[in-house]
């Protein structure tokens, strides 16, 4: 069975060059320009590897790095260096590579990930086990309903309720007792459930990324 992969890059011309070059490398390939064809393929296709550009339209590649619901491995690509887009990257278990990459390169890449533990029946572990909250916490977002799923060291999950005509947040802050400190937080995915119900993830900034595991502890 061949290996599938899932190609998301919204320039024609790079999605099918890459298709071309790992269809002769022996995969199956998929493509999509955009994040919401793309989360369709992550449902209905369960590819075994995605490989998706950081600039699509008003989304960026984390968006679906973070919403993957399988743990399947993932390759982050950018012709722009960011050590901020790196780490979160990385925070999110997704290899980081700046374009342009030789096609021998990026092969060898693809093909190590896939021997990593992703082969047919296997799955990866998450990089960071989500856990249930057992602390009341006050999520903050623009004084809507809201609240906390589960979490991780990776970032939080947050159900909240905003008006049909609203967008999701861009940022949250989440207040955990007794300290009650703010917690910035930047979404990195969103969805709807229905009309007013939107799920958000979210992670916290790099200079707070160690304070964080301690309130993830205190919290789970």
């Amino acid at each position: 069975m061949l290996r599938k992969i899932l190609i998301v890059d919204d320039d024609e011309p790079t999605r099918a060059g890459l298709a071309m070059l790992l269809t002769d490398a022996g995969f199956e390939t998929i493509t999509a320009s955009t994040v919401p064809s793309a989360i369709r393929l992550l449902t209905d296709e369960h590819p075994d590897l995605l490989l998706v550009d950081i600039r699509l339209d008003e989304y960026n590649g984390l968006h679906l790095v973070a919403m993957r619901r399988d743990p399947i491995p993932a390759v982050v690509l950018t012709g722009f260096a960011d050590p901020a887009i790196e780490a979160d990257a990385r925070r999110l278990g997704a290899e980081f590579v700046l374009k342009p990459i030789a096609p021998v390169a990026l092969t060898a890449l693809v093909k190590r990930l896939l021997s990593d533990g992703s082969r047919p029946g296997s799955t990866m572990p998450r990089r960071y086990a989500r856990k249930p909250v057992k602390r009341d916490v006050l999520v903050d977002i623009d004084s809507a309903a809201a609240r906390m799923l589960d979490v991780s060291y990776g970032g939080v999950c947050v159900e909240l309720q905003r008006s049909a005509d609203a967008g999701p947040p861009g940022m949250f802050k989440l207040i955990v007792p007794p300290s009650d400190l703010p917690v910035p937080v930047e979404v990195v995915w969103s969805r709807r459930r229905d009309a007013t119900t939107w799920l958000c993830g979210g992670m916290v900034r790099e200079d707070q990324f160690v304070n964080w595991r301690t309130l993830v502890d205190s919290m789970a």
